[in-house]
Parts: C-alpha cells; sequence; structure tokens
C-alpha cells in the first residue's frame, strides 16, 4: 500500500500580475494505492488518484463598456477536483511478456465562482456560481515486453494506449443578488465532456540491477474531440498535447536469503511538455527538473521516499503569466506478504 502527499509553492510573473500577490502554496492528496499478486503471473492494483484539480483566486477591474472607467470589481474563485478510482490488472506471459488493462470510474466537481464587488468597500453586489458534476468509466490498455541482453543489461518497452471517453456533464447554475435573494436558479441539460485517445510510449534499460536509464512519450489528440467539446472564454483554444521525460536510477540491492531487497535508491529526471492550452496564441509549455530518493526499511515492512520537483509553466510574452513552481512529494509505501504462508513471487 502507498500513500502520497504533495506540498506546492508557486511564484508568479507578467504584467497582469499584482506586483503584492505573487506567491501561493498549498498541500495536497496525490495517491493512494494497493498492490498485489494474485498468482505467480497475475498482477492486481486498486487505488484512488487525483486526475485533474482547480484552485485559483484573482480579481480585474470591471470598466464602463468603452472605456476606462471603472464601476465595480470583478472577483473570480474555482476550485474543486476530478478522481479517478482504478483497478488495474496484467498478466504474464512467456516469462517476458505482459499484457493489463485498467478500468478507471472518473468522478468529480468542479465550481466556479463569478462575483461583482463595490470597489468602495468589497461587498459583494451580484454572484453566480457554476457547479458542474462530471462521472464516467475511463479504460487505458498496456503491453510490456522485458528481458535481458547479454549478461548484465535488462532492458523494458511499453507502451499504453487510451480511447476517446464521453464524461457525463451535469451542471447548475445559481444567481444571488447582494441580499442573497436568488435571481436564477437552473438545472442546465446533461451533457458530455469528451477525453481524448491516448498513446504512450517508454523503454528501460538496467545495468548490473544498479543502474537504470529510462525514458517515457505521452501524446493526447485534443485535436480529435475540440468539435465536440464547449469551451467558453475568449482568447484561448485546446490543441493536441505531448509530453517527453527521461531518468536515471542508481539503486543499492543486497542479497537476503536467496532474495534480492533494495535498500535505497537515488533518481533525477528532465521532463519537457506542451499543453493542451493555447492561450493568445502561445501554446502553454511546461517543463523542469526532478530528484528524489527513497530508503526502504529492514526491521519493518515500511518504505519512504521524497521527491523534489522544480519547473516553469507558462511565459510572459502576448500577455500571459509565467509560473515557477517547486514541488515536495512524500510517498510512504507499507508492503507485507498476504494470504501466501510465507511465499514470495519474484
Amino acid at each position: 500500500m502507498e500513500i502520497g502527499l504533495r506540498g506546492q509553492y508557486i511564484s508568479y510573473a507578467g504584467t497582469q500580475v499584482n506586483v503584492g500577490a505573487t506567491e501561493s502554496a498549498d498541500i495536497t492528496f496525490r495517491k493512494l494505492v494497493l498492490g498485489i499478486k494474485l498468482s505467480h503471473h497475475w498482477g492486481s492494483s486498486v487505488g484512488l488518484l487525483p486526475y485533474s484539480t482547480q484552485n485559483y483566486e484573482f480579481a480585474v477591474p470591471y470598466n464602463l463598456v468603452g472605456t476606462t472607467v471603472q464601476i465595480a470589481n470583478h472577483y473570480y474563485q474555482g476550485h474543486g477536483s476530478v478522481n479517478r478510482a482504478y483497478w488495474a490488472n496484467s498478466y504474464e506471459f512467456f516469462h517476458h511478456l505482459s499484457i493489463g488493462v485498467d478500468a478507471s470510474y472518473i468522478f468529480g466537481q468542479l465550481n466556479q465562482n463569478d462575483i461583482i464587488q463595490a470597489t468602495a468597500n468589497g461587498a459583494t453586489l451580484v454572484s453566480t456560481t457554476n457547479n458542474t458534476n462530471l462521472q464516467n468509466l475511463y479504460f487505458t490498455y498496456g503491453m510490456q515486453l522485458y528481458g535481458r541482453l547479454g549478461r548484465n543489461l535488462n532492458y523494458s518497452l511499453g507502451a499504453t494506449y487510451s480511447m476517446k471517453a464521453a464524461l457525463l456533464a451535469a451542471s447548475t447554475k445559481l444567481v444571488l443578488n447582494n441580499d442573497s435573494v436568488t435571481l436564477q436558479n437552473i438545472q442546465n441539460d446533461e451533457g458530455y465532456l469528451y477525453l481524448p485517445q491516448a498513446l504512450g510510449l517508454g523503454f528501460a534499460l538496467t545495468d548490473k540491477q544498479k543502474y537504470t536509464f529510462v525514458a517515457d512519450y505521452r501524446y493526447q489528440n485534443w485535436n480529435g474531440v475540440a468539435a465536440q467539446n464547449k469551451y467558453p472564454g475568449q482568447a484561448y483554444n485546446i490543441a493536441s498535447s505531448e509530453r517527453g521525460s527521461i531518468g536515471f536510477e542508481i539503486s543499492k540491492k543486497k542479497t537476503f536469503y536467496n532474495t534480492r531487497v533494495e535498500l535505497s535508491y537515488l533518481q533525477t529526471g528532465l521532463y519537457y511538455e506542451n499543453s493542451y492550452l493555447q492561450i493568445n496564441g502561445k501554446q502553454i509549455k511546461d517543463y523542469g527538473v526532478t530528484a528524489g530518493f527513497g530508503v526502504n526499511s529492514l526491521k519493518s515492512p515500511l518504505s519512504y521516499s521524497v521527491i523534489f520537483q522544480y519547473g516553469v509553466k507558462g511565459t510572459t510574452q502576448n500577455d500571459l503569466i509565467r509560473q515557477n513552481y517547486a514541488d515536495v512529494t512524500f510517498v510512504l509505501n507499507f508492503g507485507a506478504i498476504w494470504y501466501t504462508k510465507g511465499k514470495k513471487f519474484d
């Protein structure tokens, strides 16, 4: 069983950023997963992961149309998350090939508040709250080929594929005046938000069970669902995204009672992404570096790992905002042998 928490710090830069509010920080849940071998060739895992989150607040002047005369303050707020509960299974064939399927249930709620405030005292004049509930099943299929190259090298090749999926979307709109009297309360017709086809490719090469080099690529065809999705707002588009990453690991292992046990490891990596957002003619990019270490306890079934990440997302060009972020993720793993009478499948 594995549990993860992440702390994040972000600094913002750009002409649209208030110099008095250029930083933010939060702590979020990252994962709760459980994996087990049901037989010598069959592995299974269940878990809960965040799929997408939003958490923002910002304000802009509300001017008379065609003028620079401010008559109110426009305050925007968004929060909520979409989560993924999954059950994944994989079966090994011929000791060199594994085929698996990940069946997920995606669910959650996203909330957006649009508030008009008086400039003198910040009192609410009128507020609009939009709530959207999303849910449906989502499937990912995977295949992994692995083996040895000579005496010391081990290799692994992997691929994943996700089909286009339709999330059922139920939304409401609530408008209140300054006395919290309801002006509008609308239950919108149910619709669908389409997730695109996605393809992932990966490669790993391990030398002497100690040094491992990995490379990974992922593509999402958002252009293929652009005509089916409705995107409110101005000056932005949704574009197909791609992400590439490379990494290196040094692992320290030792043999106990004919079993190879990992005592600790060090990892580092680089990543680069063209995101699915294109704003003011610029596709938002995200790139950075990661480093981490982990320790497995010999006196208990617990293991610990800490991952550091620093990245840059966005740009200050075309009146956009750049984020410089630093993350620290803590992962606690509890490993045990259940219902096997002491037998362990390697």
